[in-house]
């Protein structure tokens, strides 16, 4: 009972003409929603949809039969133990839902199918009350073409075209982030986006990982898990776009495009459309011909235009045909023998366009059981996390029995000297994620409780007292700069001078 009941789910909808919110609790004599504050009193009175039934189908076949302005009203399904708490949250993020529309989104129903299916119905009606106005063959025809059009394979670039795209080609800069923005608005340290190699791939119009956010909505921080991308915005600015995780991916359509049954089954199998499809492009309205695929840690649907993809000539040091680079081309998979992988062994496997990879895909035996364990991995927080293996060194700092015994703590641990891929010295709090297998690094000080404090040695004692507990030395007191490690005494003859400088004794007039 208990288990069915945390599966419920329940609709809030937003008048938006009125700016009025609530949780749908059925429908008014005119076919408006009536709308009850998310409140306990009322709870009773929720219209409740289990995630595997079809009441929600026949309540959207009620509303737009009987509505007579059904596309005024905004529907967001949520679940149903909680739904006070992500009302208000709904409430500000609707306060602007355009530029929160990436948060709104997995959340927010898409009622296109069931207005088609109601202005079907409505042609039929009239069809049968005209029997003489049979619709013309065209269609059919048109859907033929059409399909023959994206069946076709795209034509290799000339090496003019190539240079062309390279000259074009330019990382996002990111310079243009209002990086203290981000931190405030998502609670996202970009430093440590940086050291993790995130922000690089972002960079490259690529996403990040799954990262912990903590984002701003009226002075309410919501944790959440995201991957985050970067978008240039026509002002020239860049801004950063978080893809939330979904409860499920949609498998019914993506934006113009309706997914066939085989559509469907590759989605759940490969995690690809397996074709070339017309995407519409939500600026223009030009049909782009592009790939689809589910990104398998978030179950976002994401396209890429098939002109961004280059279909290689070799992969894995195997010569791909004409045959097998035509059917990449179309988005189908490709079983490719005797590639070599990085330990110089061979390996066979089917390779395939992914469009939220932008390039290619490797499916193994397994790939569904894979795909469904990466799922996993990625939305089961109680699930063993895989262990991180701690070498002697990290960044060019020797790793003591003390920064191990803070890790084995989960805590944070303060690390100076550490030196980046430019060659640059930074210091940093350290954890390792063994969820990720790699470490994290923040330069904001995180919370006492869990920071691990490491007690100085010996040959630290006095750099620690001096440069960060405000202490004085006498034997080091006027060189002048921040001690190093082990120093009790100047380090050179500047810092000599300085100090006997200061420890003459004063001539009395």
């Amino acid at each position: 009972m208990e288990q069915k009941k945390k599966e419920q789910d329940v609709l809030i909808v937003r008048d938006e003409q009125t700016g009025e919110i609530g949780v749908v609790a059925g429908l008014k004599r005119d076919g408006t929603p009536n709308m009850k504050p998310a409140k306990a009193e009322h709870a009773q009175d929720f219209l409740r949809f289990d995630r595997h039934g079809d009441a929600l189908d026949n309540f959207f076949a009620n509303f737009y039969r009987q509505c007579k302005e059904p596309k005024r009203f905004g529907f967001y399904r949520v679940a149903a133990e909680g739904a006070d708490k992500v009302m208000e949250v709904l409430k500000e993020l609707l306060k602007n839902p355009e530029q929160n529309k990436d948060l709104l989104a997995p959340h927010k129903v898409d009622t296109t199918k069931y207005e088609q299916a109601a202005q079907q119905q409505a042609q039929e009606a009239e069809q049968q009350a005209a029997p003489d106005q049979t619709p013309q063959p065209e269609e059919e025809s048109q859907q033929t073409e059409q399909a023959s059009e994206e069946q076709t394979p795209q034509p290799e670039p000339t090496p003019a075209e190539e240079q062309d795209n390279e000259r074009k080609y330019k990382p996002i800069d990111t310079d243009r982030l209002d990086r203290a923005e981000v931190e405030r608005r998502w609670g996202i340290d970009l430093a440590a986006l940086e050291q993790s190699g995130d922000l690089e791939q972002m960079r490259h119009y690529g996403k990040s990982q799954l990262i912990e956010c903590n984002p701003d909505f009226g002075g309410i921080r919501v944790p959440m898990q995201a991957r985050l991308s970067l978008r240039e915005n026509p002002d020239g600015t860049v801004s950063l776009v978080p893809h939330p995780i979904r409860r499920e991916p949609n498998l019914d359509e993506y934006l113009n495009v309706k997914f066939t049954p085989e559509d469907q089954e590759n989605l759940k199998k490969t995690g690809n459309l397996g074709r070339v499809a017309e995407v519409v492009d939500p600026a223009t309205g030009e049909l782009v011909p592009s790939y689809i695929s589910i990104d398998r840690l978030t179950n976002e649907t994401v396209s890429v235009p098939v002109k961004a993809i280059r279909i290689p000539d070799e992969v894995k040091s195997v010569r791909l045909t004409k045959e097998q680079k035509e059917a990449l081309a179309e988005g189908k998979g490709v079983y490719v023998e005797n590639m070599i992988g990085k330990s110089g062994k061979k390996f066979n496997a089917t390779i395939q366009i992914n469009a939220d990879k932008r390039g290619l895909d490797f499916h193994f035996g397994g790939q569904r059981k894979a795909q469904r364990q990466e799922q996993t991995q990625a939305t089961d927080t109680t699930q063993q996390p895989r262990r991180l293996r701690i070498g002697k060194t990290l960044l060019g700092v020797e790793i003591t029995p003390e920064h191990k015994a803070g890790w084995e703590q989960n805590k944070w641990v303060y690390m100076e000297g550490l030196i980046d891929k430019k060659g640059k010295e930074f210091n940093a709090y350290v954890r390792p994620n063994h969820e990720k297998g790699k470490f994290d690094f923040s330069r904001r000080k995180p919370e006492q409780s869990q920071i691990y404090e490491i007690k100085p040695d010996n040959a630290s004692r006095t750099q620690v007292a001096v440069n960060s507990e405000g202490k004085t030395d006498e034997a080091t007191k006027h060189v002048g700069e921040p001690l190093q490690r082990g120093q009790t005494a100047p380090a050179n003859e500047q810092q000599q001078r300085r100090q006997q400088q200061a420890n003459k004794p004063k001539m009395r007039m």
